[in-house]
């Protein structure tokens, strides 16, 4: 007899055990809840590692959405799993879903079982999430507000879906978790538009400038050019993760602020570059293209300088180049990609 009573008992059990979960504001269709990545935190690669496409998806339509530009760019992809997998009953997604956003405005991040080491390689970033009350779901939250300093002077490109909610309010909120990125034009599907997703992808992808691209293609080049007045000189960019920031930013077009009697050219980018993960202390000679940590400045040095631990090089003029940035006052130039 205690058998037959444990059965039901146990299902009550279980009923009870599943009715915390959490879903879109207007979910575009149901789900059943997929297994989790073996390895979360390593970004599934493609053929392009200029991109990463980040996503969280509760039904499939994000996932779809990410796997469309994903195809399209052949570039690295990877899912931001909560910590507790999410539950398949529409009621208890929808319970979830209200107590973590309450939560997450306390300043109480729900768990995610997924973290990134470096941005650095990357030029742009794409991250994708559904809208639920006209938020980002909760685990994207966790995400950004996780690697925010990782992500500080990474261009970021904001895709979302919903059943008809906008996505001003998650854009804001993307934009205050990561205030040192940069956020790009935005693109939404919603039950309406979700059909034309092949084609909206491809319209924005061009708007943002990416494209598809070979390991080979010119373009993973460390070289760049720097137009100064009428003469143009090249340089050779470090391969670590402020170098290639440098070069994501391109075409840039500054004036160089004379600094200390022409020992230095410098300006401010805006956000700083990232210096994560990258090797402090250079001892300057003339044409190396350095990042002053404390104040963030690039300074590209006219003449040798002292070693410190505060500079970060990041690149050299090529040949006898810096002759055109060695004379006094400012100095308007444009840096491109070669």
């Amino acid at each position: 007899m205690r058998k037959f009573l444990f059965i039901p008992l146990l299902l009550v059990t279980l009923m009870s055990m599943a009715s915390c979960g959490g879903s879109d504001n207007d979910p575009l269709t149901p789900e059943t809840p997929g297994e989790g990545d073996d390895n979360p935190d390593t970004p599934t690669p493609g053929g392009n590692g200029r991109y990463l496409v980040l996503y969280c998806s509760r039904t499939s339509n994000t996932e779809r959405v990410a796997q469309q530009i994903q195809t399209t760019l052949d570039c690295d992809i990877l899912e931001v799993e909560p910590q507790t997998a999410f539950e398949s009953d529409y009621n208890a997604m929808l319970s979830r879903a209200q107590t973590e956003l309450a939560a997450i405005r306390e300043g109480n991040y729900p768990a995610i079982k997924t973290s990134v080491e470096s941005f650095g390689k990357y030029d742009l970033i794409f991250v994708g999430y559904p809208i639920w009350y006209g938020s980002m779901a909760t685990p994207m939250q966790t995400f950004l507000h996780e690697h925010a300093a990782k992500l500080a002077g990474k261009r970021i490109a904001l895709f979302a879906t919903s059943g008809s909610s906008g996505i001003s309010s998650s854009v804001s909120e993307a934009k205050g978790l990561c205030s040192g990125a940069t956020f790009t034009e935005t693109l939404l599907l919603t039950s309406s538009t979700l059909s034309q997703m092949a084609s909206r992808v491809t319209t924005w992808l061009e708007q943002l400038g990416a494209n598809r691209e070979e390991n080979n293609n010119n373009n993973t080049s460390m070289k760049m050019n720097i137009t100064v007045g009428g003469r143009t000189i090249t340089a050779t960019m470090e391969d670590n993760a402020a170098g290639r920031d440098f070069l994501s930013r391109l075409p840039l077009e500054v004036t160089l602020n004379d600094y200390n009697n022409i020992t230095e050219k410098i300006f401010y980018p805006s956000p700083a570059l990232t210096t994560a993960g990258v090797t402090r202390g250079c001892t300057p000679v003339p044409g190396d293209i350095t990042i002053y940590v404390p104040w963030g400045n690039v300074a590209i040095f006219c003449k040798n300088w002292s070693q410190t631990n505060d500079l970060i090089k990041i690149g050299h003029i090529d040949g006898d180049g810096i002759s055109a940035l060695n004379v006094a006052g400012d100095v308007a130039v444009k840096f491109e990609k070669q």
